[in-house]
Formats: C-alpha cells, structure tokens, sequence
C-alpha cells in the first residue's frame, strides 16, 4: 500500500470535508501565532512535524526565526531550523512555543514535561499555544467516516455506541498507545491540566469561529504562564 504523506492526510486530503477542516486549522493557526508573537520573536513548534506549520507561519511573518522539534518526522522546508532536543533550547529564549495535533498523543507524564518546558523556555510576556481534536460531540461522526474512507474499511476503532455516545460528550475508552490514535481523547481534561500551571487567555474553536465546541472538530487554547 502506498504510503500516505502528511499533507495528503491534511490539507491536501482527498476528503473535501477533511481538507477544508485542515486548511481553516492552519489558517487559524497562523492567525494565532502571528498575532501573540512579538516583533522579531521566535515560534518553536514541538511536534513540528514537516514543518508545513511555520513555513506558512514564515511566509505571514519573514521577521520571525521558526523552529521545530520533531523526533519522529524529517523536515521539508529549507528555512525552518530543527532542534536536536527541546532541552537544546536556552531557557526564556522562547516568544510562542506551539503544540498543534501534538497533545492527543503524549501520555500523562510527557503532557506534564511539555508544560514544565513551557514554562523553561518561554520569555516572562509568552504565550503556549495548543490544539488538539474534538473527539466528542457532533464533529465525531465525519471523523471516523473520513478514516474509513482513508483506510477503505468499514471496520472503525469505534463502536457505534461508542459513537453514540461520542456525539452526546460522553467518555469513550482510551487505548493504552496513544501514539497512533485519537480515540477517547478528551479536550476538556487536558484543559483542566494546563490550568494547573497556566491561565488559559483565550479559546478558540475551528473549522467554524463562535460555535459551541460539540459543533466543531478543532479546540485552540492561548496560554500564559500563572504569575507566581
């Protein structure tokens, strides 16, 4: 089987529902970053992925240094540099570190270390800006029919009472591996743990701007570190 590259899984889906939700996610995205950035300022994204993020983020805003940490993915634009390890990073060196799809698939202890590097790295006016996936309320229906369609199988990691109880905001069991999935990821717990060390500035939903959140697929959070 042919291997699927990010961008054909994001923004360059064969899904038009999918691609749309995608493309308004890094429109979004950038809108966020570009507007809490300051001048000159440095936007490290963790879980960066190809770097399709800031290399779009670069093209809004050329005066800002882009880089991305990402063990897992080889970078694909020249002008985004990579860190070797996030502890490589000088400590207040930092204006927006970014987590975008990224916190659905740590466990609990690797939540609570992006959170304590957070805190590291970010200069003293910075801002943490997360997004992760809706998984429960309406959105979930299209979600796992685009990856029935992506996998061309009717089987699905959820049940339909799973999904039924998915689209009423119900908990629905979580894999021990999140790595490789997005079942039974809660939005709301994570918020409850980033508010343990951070105050969240403003929340942000996507593909569709002041909705409720059991109406979108996409949960943005700005944060700022709690003053002590």
């Amino acid at each position: 089987m042919r291997e699927i590259s990010y961008e054909e899984q994001t923004v360059k889906s064969g899904n038009p529902l999918a691609r749309f939700a995608h493309r308004t996610r890094t429109t979004m995205a950038v809108d966020l970053v570009a507007g809490v950035c300051a001048k000159h300022g440095t936007v490290v994204d963790f879980g960066a992925g190809p770097g399709l993020f800031l290399h779009t983020l670069g093209e809004a805003r050329p005066d800002v240094t882009l880089v991305g940490y990402d063990p897992y993915m080889e970078p694909a634009y020249p002008e985004v540099k990579y860190a070797e390890s996030i502890e490589s990073i000088a400590a207040r060196s930092v204006d927006v570190l970014t987590a975008f799809e990224v916190c659905e698939h740590l466990y609990a202890d690797e939540v609570d270390a992006l959170l304590e590097d957070a805190l590291r790295l970010l200069r003293p006016d910075g801002a943490l800006v997360i997004s992760v996936p809706i998984m429960c309320g309406l959105a979930i229906v299209p979600k796992v029919a685009n990856w029935m369609m992506r996998s061309r199988s009717l089987r699905s990691e959820y049940t339909p009472a799973e999904v039924m109880k998915a689209m009423v905001g119900m908990r629905v069991s979580r894999p021990g591996n999140p790595r490789t999935t997005h079942k039974g990821f809660d939005f709301r717990e994570l918020r409850e743990v980033v508010r343990e060390r951070f105050s969240i500035e403003a929340v942000h939903m996507s593909p569709v701007p002041n909705v409720p959140w059991w109406l979108s697929s996409q949960y943005f959070m700005v944060c700022r570190a709690k003053l002590s």
